[in-house]
């Protein structure tokens, strides 16, 4: 019986109770950390104006004055009646714009543009705060819709998120167990491994958004082809496209967590154990099956994280391609005109991964153990 097994054994976790909670808190930590510069980042739109901060620009039918409508708009003034120019707050023009848009006897709210457009730190802070306030006070953020109608993010973000991971989560489940399979495939044929691994080149070299395109021209292509409906391309009111952002979550991770296996499980056919227990009479599958696939088990959760990410941003472009009204598609949607909450979508877009990457901790303390030497 092969005893080289015996050289991985777990160490005892002499770790006292402090240290591990001082680890909980550096996590903790980084997750806030992340967080914060997500929502920094995500209002950096906000820097670059074009268009004046505290002026928009109307246009009335008859039966409206300028006077009237800053009865109904506090905190607006006239600048121009004869040019329907109106003052607001400081960074209150796009609220504003909005707010008209839905009073009876206004024809159009427009902003008013800048001659050249600048970089202003003032207007990047000033929104910033002003988003960070509202979040303490439970305003997450509304977004317009075609008909005019605000919403709070909040309301559709169950919605949006419960849609997304319909997908995301089988999509990944496919990802992880295709490339373990093709991996094994290629390392038990030598014939079919050389053909796998050119299709792997071939897709490492291809861009996403290429690929999600040819996916859905082939949905086009059998629909078709078949002459009936086959397969939905995009979103059509509450019928939401499946297998096209279901199988790009599954294609582009895998070309990931299959290459990362593939050299794995080389490095592990190379070693000692493996020839000794091909000498003792083992075949290359039992030995792949019982013992290599073991000791690939880390390489597998170390590459998972950047799959998890992968699939997360391949999520969002399928949405976006799709039309479909989730987290990835939401900031592109063509039924959302207006809106205050990207920070909270890309928020949760983080927090999903985050969750992956403490799940996937979870399995490398329960699976991965340190190793020693005996003697």
């Amino acid at each position: 019986m092969l005893n080289y097994e015996n050289s991985f054994l777990p160490t005892v976790n002499k770790r006292s109770g402090w240290p591990c909670l001082k680890s909980m808190w550096k996590w903790i930590l980084l997750g806030l950390f992340t967080l914060v510069c997500i929502f920094l980042l995500s209002n950096i739109r906000n820097m670059f104006m074009s268009v004046q901060p505290d002026q928009m620009r109307v246009t009335l039918e008859p039966n409206m004055s300028l006077q009237m409508l800053t009865s109904k708009l506090p905190g607006s003034q006239v600048l121009d009646e004869k040019a329907g120019l109106l003052s607001v707050p400081y960074g209150k023009a796009a609220e504003y714009i909005g707010t008209a848009s839905t009073i009876l006897g206004v024809f159009r709210a427009t902003t008013v543009p800048l001659e050249h457009p600048v970089i202003s730190w003032r207007y990047y802070a000033f929104h910033a705060l002003d988003q960070a306030r509202g979040f303490l006070h439970g305003d997450f953020g509304k977004f317009r819709t075609t008909n005019k109608k605000e919403t709070p993010v909040v309301k559709e973000l169950p919605k949006m998120m419960l849609r997304t991971l319909t997908y995301f989560i089988p999509g990944l489940l496919l990802a992880i167990l295709l490339s373990l399979l093709l991996a094994l495939a290629a390392s038990i044929w030598r014939r079919i491994g050389k053909i796998i691994d050119g299709v792997h080149v071939l897709l490492v070299g291809l861009p996403d958004f290429f690929l999600i395109v040819l996916i859905q021209l082939g949905a086009i292509y059998a629909t078709r082809a078949l002459g009936h409906y086959v397969l939905l391309v995009v979103q059509v009111g509450d019928r939401t496209p499946f297998l096209i952002p279901f199988l790009t979550i599954a294609l582009i991770p895998s070309v990931a967590i299959y290459g990362t296996l593939r050299i794995a499980i080389a490095r592990e056919m190379s070693q000692d154990y493996v020839v000794t227990a091909v000498a003792k009479g083992l075949t290359r599958r039992e030995v792949l099956v019982s013992h290599v696939l073991r000791n690939v088990l880390e390489d597998l959760l170390t590459i998972l994280p950047k799959a998890t990410t992968l699939a997360l941003a391949s999520m969002a472009v399928a949405e976006a391609i799709c039309g479909i009204f989730g987290l990835g598609g939401f900031i592109i949607s063509p039924v959302v005109q207006s809106f205050s909450s990207m920070s909270v979508i890309c928020m949760a877009l983080a927090l999903i991964a985050m969750a992956f990457q403490g799940f996937y901790a979870l399995l490398r303390k329960k699976f991965v153990v340190r190793t020693r030497e005996v003697a």
